[in-house]
């Protein structure tokens, strides 16, 4: 179908593209400026149906909206999938991008999927407000650690409200202490007024998605959980089965089976960390309010201990998730059958 395949090695100031014929015959190498105006150069000069294969980096936005821009047909590939099959002790730029290109022509290429702009966005939103509240978690771990440090025991539960911050600023600290304590106070005001801005945007984003009316009925998935869910999947009927999109959420447990032995391992790490913490998060809340999955996390717990439990759990409310998503239905509380 392809007259050319072309394999592009993306750096932060240039490429390298290696084209290959329809038999797999290397043609030539290229190294082009990453400038829009040089990569239409290279391109206009093929009259012939081409397609562009790229390994998938933190820095491929502009190049998938460029290509899709030109209407030329591309791939994204998995690096930690190709790089199983093609391995070599001394490799550089043009043997990299002579290979993605082969294996393309061989349709041995593993690809990624490229989310549409809109969703991109709203990733770099919900990831963005994940990275503050991180943020803003450790400073208000400083601030405890230094009460614990001299002993001062605060009468409230959150100590961050507006009479708890009063209470701090109280205490009788040595002044550099009291000085990086003040300094933290402002930093934590300063993340949550910019945490709760992303908050509105966010919700701004998808209140009217389809997808959010749905998740909106599981109890422990609000707006933030949600965007999060909808902008790392983008469409459900992506995944064919069930177990990949447990998968790709990384709660599936790694297996090994040799004969008649079956080991479980670790969590696939090979996996999207951001649906992963999405779901673990949203099961703490889920189980207070559904009490048929609280009972599976209670047996679980008492065999497995919390953290094995919480997962499992984790991973039954996202294969409910993927069917409520697939069949666009609400979410169904598990009832518990009376004995």
């Amino acid at each position: 179908m392809f007259k050319y395949e072309i394999g592009l090695d993306l750096h932060k100031k240039c490429s390298v593209l290696s084209v290959v014929d329809s038999n797999g015959k290397k043609l030539s190498h290229h190294r082009v400026n990453n400038y829009p105006e040089e990569f239409d150069v290279f391109f206009d000069s093929f009259s012939e149906p081409i397609r562009v294969t790229f390994e998938a980096s933190r820095n491929y936005y502009w190049l998938a909206d460029y290509l899709s821009e030109k209407g030329i047909p591309f791939i994204m590939a998995n690096p930690f999938l190709n790089r199983a099959i093609a391995t070599v002790h001394a490799k550089n730029d043009k043997y990299d991008s002579t290979v993605i290109a082969q294996l393309t022509h061989s349709n041995m290429v593993a690809p990624c999927y490229v989310p549409p702009a809109k969703y991109r966005y709203l990733r770099e939103l919900s990831r963005y407000r994940y990275r503050l509240v991180k943020h803003r978690t450790m400073l208000k771990n400083s601030v405890h650690t230094y009460l614990d440090k001299y002993n001062f025991k605060a009468p409230y539960n959150y100590v961050f409200g507006h009479n708890g911050i009063k209470w701090i600023q109280k205490q009788n600290f040595p002044k550099v202490i009291q000085l990086l304590i003040t300094h933290q106070l402002q930093l934590i005001e300063i993340f949550s007024e910019v945490i709760d801005s992303l908050y509105g945007t966010i919700k701004d984003r998808i209140i009217k998605h389809p997808d959010y009316r749905i998740l909106s009925t599981v109890p422990g998935i609000g707006v933030v959980h949600a965007a999060t869910i909808i902008s790392e999947i983008v469409d459900i009927n992506r995944f064919k089965r069930v177990e990949s999109f447990i998968r790709y959420a990384g709660l599936a447990v790694s297996t090994r089976a040799s004969a008649d032995k079956i080991h479980q391992g670790h969590l696939n790490k090979q996996a999207n960390k951001h649906l992963r913490t999405a779901f673990i998060e949203a099961a703490l809340i889920t189980i207070k309010k559904d009490t048929g999955l609280k009972a599976f996390y209670e047996y679980k717990k008492e065999h497995k201990g919390h953290g094995k439990a919480i997962v499992a759990t984790a991973r039954k409310l996202a294969r409910s998730v993927y069917f409520m998503l697939l069949k666009q239905q609400p979410y169904r509380y598990r009832n518990i059958k009376a004995a």
